[in-house]
């Protein structure tokens, strides 16, 4: 009753208003005596809506929920001259101060105000950057994703590297002053367009929909310190503001265009003596805008379409073809090359030992049906000499991405009281990733990818007096993401595969091949988990008002959202073997001897498993309620001082099951969670669609505190602190059931080092169907879980410089609490010398038991430096510098290539450097028109101005140092399950002028540790390459016959210097590959382009 009685008053009287921006000041006569009554009218100059305010007792206005764009401000008061601000630029976010001093008189009295006055930040203490039109439209910004340019903020860095980072770091995700990505929340004309997967926020997409860049009037990034009104996520907000039509008509129509034959070549292309990969790329689109009813009903509406075909560049280890056609290991790398008949074992324990095969040579006759027909889908090595090497194959597929992209968006001023708008958004796209081996080999790594969203933002504004205002909101969002496998037939029985679940489900999806891991060498078979079904749909209903008390700007309201996801993921429904050398290693049971015999290979070519994974699909359909109220109270205490203060109070329901006996989910009741002893544990379901199996946590209070001082017109000094609370990362923290057992299984079978029950010719284990067998794995979770929160606090100091130039240095600390950690407690606390860690489990009959429990923190501080110039007399730029530590304990939900907790018994050993950790940033962008031609300070007229007249130049020049990297070695003497790190010797990272990318860090400074022995390397001990960059846009406008009329040419260079930055290195230590870099980011990429505006 209570929660249904919540959501209705919240439904009614909800709030979050996104882009609150607005002009406040005071007016006052050349005495300094306060004017009350004095008139303020506010004119926005592209469509004449006006809006009139009048001062109050203590002679101040406020004037919130304008639209951002260039506004005439005019005072007039009885017997005083009127005063006007011909043009002042209001930007998204920001409460602009204007402050009047009327003189007795009839004259009107015109006055300008400067750009950086307008910059400076007296009113509000938030940190941020706006991103205006100018830099979105004329930056040379590569895939024409706006989202990229959020990294111009200070304290914002690129969401993770090759090798080493976030799923949607190509999409422009980012990570802000410590935060995860995941906490990073983007709102499009206030609704949010943030995008969810049941695997993770954000997923594969940092957005759900992409407005083209010409339907982006600016967008703010807000990272520390946000007021009261803004909640859900911890992290950054991205306030994006799409454009409106004006009292005129304008448009657009465009064309950029790329081809490779303008390009640099890779570097490991060029490495390998390969060809330059292919490079395709056409965008299109156009704008239209105007009026329906002049000073009263505008339209805007934008499309895009997008058409690449790009060359990757892969570079694989495959097997030899002495390996393929001979089963010869002889002339394979040291640590790879003596192998051991897995028939010839004798003796127990450490003394167990195995027999050479004669002249590492498996005899054909010992082959495995099946692997030997999987080997020949090995493409041959073709790089020379490097035949039985690692990093031997380089492949460049093409992969194809097609996009549309459209807005429309409609304005309409229902009086002077009342302005009403609706958008909606639409993104269609589709991917073609074939993978990193030819078809059907595919590496594990081929997908297709269908994306459609949807979505919807209308706002309703009023004044209900001149003090008084009110705004409502209304939010859908809708994104269906299909996740596949570039296969159009189930290939299993072609190569004699057995007993793969999703072979008899007949339901259309057995396209594909069961996935094979042979430690060291790429993979052979289909990507596991595709196909993968993700429908989000968001609702959002806000609401808030502003009212003016004295020198109180008092807000309040609330905000209610219901999100719901669907999904169903094949997972493991083909199978998947993998194999690590641990059956043609010398001495199974000694971890030196499996480090430095064996090979994964000859596992393969044998057909002995060291494990196999296989199952049912698995999926939920959840929803996740919310709701969040605030109270704000913006504090004028003196015409020097003002305080920023509120408090915001939020829930985060626990993820709801509806219909839940139609549903695959379950949850592992845990001993000292949820029931008293082991033998208590089982699995439960939902008993209704009401039954979260949790307690929810009431006690999210955020207060927010924030003070500016100003020192003068031209220096303000700020301080602030709050508390932010945020989301869970995705429905399994955010739940306390989640797709699993009892309804559906997912079996996984670890065996011993030195004899295994999975031949691959026998196929893949029986699915047991009703019953819950050995080998099963489960979640579980406490019933309560505190909703996770960030402190945060900063301080600046902003001064105005000349040349229209805003200095700012600042702190800014971070401090996560609650963050998840999500520990295997299934697993050995205590080493063994020869014991595997799946013969030691806790609970026998199951393979892996994670608990979810918010006891992780993080930390986060930073200097900055920011120096900004608004576009004024033909020049623009913004420099920003971040010096930072970011420490976590490896929580970050969106990264790839990271190897989880290690020490789940001991999370203070986890805790490091966190893996988007980049110590140094340096940021800067600018774009200037040069001052000849017409309408410019030079040669205004005659034939220079013809060929000078009407260029501009820009660029972004970026320095980032690298990122953490963790490690492993490949002698695992403690038998604990999980990775293995070994013992510190030295430190990692080289001098500078001795790493190479074949030698990037000193493999050496891990040793194994002792037989029986915990290891003691902690996580994230090596630097990775670090990032230059320079990209370089020329453009040039010709002033067509018509009025309003030009045509614009464009040329960009992206990385114009043709600088490899490379990715992570192979870090598995003791391996052939150790130290090595085999990738590198994208090589110099021209583009031109041709732009009719009108």
């Amino acid at each position: 009753m209570l929660r249904n009685l919540l959501a209705v008053l919240l439904l009614s009287c909800s709030l979050l208003l996104a882009q609150n921006s607005g002009f406040q000041g005071s007016v006052r006569d050349s005495s300094g005596a306060a004017l009350v009554g004095a008139t303020v009218t506010i004119t926005n100059i592209e469509t004449g809506v006006r809006t009139v305010n009048q001062t109050n007792e203590q002679g101040l206005y406020s004037v919130p929920l304008l639209n951002p764009g260039v506004y005439k401000l005019e005072s007039s008061a009885q017997g005083f001259a009127t005063q006007v601000i011909e043009s002042v630029r209001l930007e998204t976010g920001q409460v602009a101060r204007v402050d009047f001093e009327l003189k007795p008189g009839a004259v009107v009295e015109s006055i300008d105000v400067s750009a950086s006055a307008v910059l400076l930040n007296t009113e509000t203490t938030d940190v941020g950057q706006v991103i205006d039109n100018k830099r979105i439209l004329e930056m040379p910004l590569n895939g024409r994703n706006y989202l990229q340019l959020a990294q111009f903020t200070v304290g914002v860095l690129p969401g993770g590297g090759l090798n080493a980072g976030s799923r949607a770091r190509d999409e422009g995700a980012f990570a802000a002053v410590g935060m995860q990505i995941a906490q990073n929340n983007v709102l499009l004309d206030g609704n949010d367009n943030s995008s969810r997967t049941s695997g993770g926020p954000l997923g594969f997409e940092a957005q759900a929909v992409k407005p083209p860049v010409d339907a982006v009037a600016e967008f703010k990034v807000v990272t520390n310190n946000l007021s009261a009104e803004y909640g859900f996520r911890a992290g950054a907000k991205v306030l994006v503001t799409t454009r409106s039509g004006t009292n005129d008509f304008h448009g657009s129509l465009y064309h950029f265009l790329r081809n490779d034959k303008l390009d640099g070549t890779n570097f490991f292309a060029n490495r390998s003596g390969s060809p330059k990969p292919t490079y395709r790329q056409n965008q299109y689109g156009g704008t239209i805008g105007g009026p329906v009813i002049r000073n009263r009903t505008f339209f805007f509406g934008s499309y895009q379409g997008t058409k690449i075909r790009i060359g990757q560049s892969y570079l694989q280890s495959v097997p030899s073809r002495d390996i393929v056609l001979n089963g010869d290991f002889s002339r394979q790398p040291e640590v790879r090359r003596n192998i051991y008949d897995p028939l010839t074992l004798s003796g127990t324990g450490n003394a167990a030992i195995r027999q050479p095969f004669p002249g590492n040579i498996i005899p054909k006759s010992r082959w495995d049906p099946v692997t030997s027909k999987l080997i020949e889908l090995y493409p041959a090595s073709n790089i020379l000499g490097r035949d039985n090497l690692p990093d031997n194959y380089f492949y460049s597929p093409s992969n194809s991405d097609d996009a549309h992209q459209a807005d429309i968006r409609l304005d309409h001023n229902l009086s002077d009281s009342h302005r009403f708008f609706v958008r909606y958004s639409l993104r269609d796209q589709f991917r073609n990733e074939p993978g990193v081996l030819p078809y059907p080999a595919t590496g594990g790594q081929g997908q297709t990818v269908d994306l459609k969203a949807h979505n919807i933002a209308a706002s309703l504004s009023s004044t209900i007096s001149p003090t008084t205002y009110n705004e409502l909101r209304f939010g859908f969002s809708k994104f269906d993401t299909a996740f596949d496998i570039p296969f159009s037939e189930n290939l299993n029985p072609q190569f004699g595969i057995l007993n793969a679940p999703g072979d008899s489900f007949n339901d259309g999806l057995d396209h594909g091949l069961a996935r094979f891991t042979p430690s060291g060498f790429a993979e052979v078979g289909a990507r596991s988990f595709w196909p993968n079904l993700n429908n989000l749909a968001n609702y959002m209903l806000t609401n808030q008002t502003v009212m003016q008390r004295g020198r109180h700007t008092i807000k309040f309201g609330g905000e209610g959202r219901r999100i719901t996801i669907y999904r169903d993921a094949a997972r493991f429904r083909r199978g998947q073997y993998a194999f690590d050398g641990r059956y043609t290693a010398e001495r199974p049971n000694v971890g030196s001897s499996r480090g430095s015999s064996g090979n994964g290979m000859a596992d393969f070519l044998l057909g002995w498993a060291s494990n196999a994974t296989w199952g049912t699909n698995l999926g939920e359909n959840a929803q996740m309620p919310y709701f969040g109220l605030f109270l704000q109270d913006d504090w004028k205490v003196t015409s020097r001082l003002t305080i920023n203060a509120g408090i915001r109070y939020e829930v985060f329901f626990s993820a709801l099951f509806p219909d839940p006996d139609r549903q695959r989910i379950g949850r592992y009741l845990l001993t000292g969670y949820n029931v008293p002893t082991l033998a208590d544990e089982r699995f439960v379901t939902p008993k209704d669609g009401r039954d979260c199996g949790c307690k929810n946590d009431f006690n999210n209070f955020a207060p927010r505190l924030g003070i500016a001082y100003n020192l003068g017109s031209k220096t303000v000094i700020r301080a602030g602190a709050g508390i932010f609370y945020g989301e869970a990362n995705n429905v399994e923290t955010g739940g306390r059931f989640f797709a699993g057992p009892p309804n559906t299984l997912e079996l996984s079978a670890p065996q011993n080092f030195e004899q295994t029950t999975l031949r691959v010719v026998e196929g893949f284990p029986a699915l047991p169907i009703g019953t819950i067998p050995s080998g099963t794995s489960g979640i579980g979770w406490p019933d309560f879980i505190p909703t996770f929160y960030a402190g945060q606090w900063f301080f600046d100091i902003q001064r105005t410089l000349p040349f229209d130039t805003l200095l700012t240095i600042g702190y800014n600390g971070t401090k996560g609490t609650h963050l998840i950690a999500s520990r295997n407690i299934n697993l050995p606390s205590t080493p063994s010398a020869t014991a595997p860690a799946n013969t030691r489990f806790v609970r026998p009959d199951m393979t892996s038991v994670t608990v979810h429990e918010a006891m992780l923190n993080s930390s986060y501080n930073s200097l900055t430096i920011k120096a900004e110039r608004r576009f004024s007399q033909g020049l623009t730029f913004l420099s920003s510098f971040t010096w930072s530590k970011n420490i976590d304990q490896g929580n970050e939900p969106l990264l790839d290539g990271t190897p989880g907790i290690v020490t789940p018994y001991d999370l203070s050993r986890e805790r490091a450097r966190s893996t988007l950790d980049r110590r140094l940033s340096y940021v800067l962008s600018t774009v200037y028109e040069l001052p000849f031609g017409n309408g410019r300070k030079h040669l205004q007229s005659g034939p220079a101005s013809w060929f000078l007249g009407g260029w501009q130049i820009g660029g972004i020049l970026s320095f980032y140092s690298g990122l953490p990297v963790s490690h492993t070695i490949n002698v695992n003497n403690q038998n604990l399950g999980g990775a293995v790190r070994g013992n510190w010797v030295r430190n990692p990272n080289l001098p500078p002028d001795e790493r190479t990318i074949d030698r990037w860090f000193d493999t050496g400074f891990v040793t194994p540790s002792a037989p029986g022995e915990v290891s003691n390397a902690g996580r994230n001990l090596i630097d990775g390459p670090g990032r230059r960059n320079l990209d370089l846009m020329v453009a040039r406008v010709f002033v067509l016959p018509w009025e309003g009329h030009q045509v614009q040419f464009r040329a960009e260079a992206f990385n114009a210097t043709n600088t490899p930055n490379f990715g992570a290195p192979n870090t598995a230590v003791g391996t052939p590959n150790a130290g090595r870099i085999n990738q590198a980011e994208d090589p110099r990429r021209i583009q031109f382009s041709l732009k009719y505006y009108f």
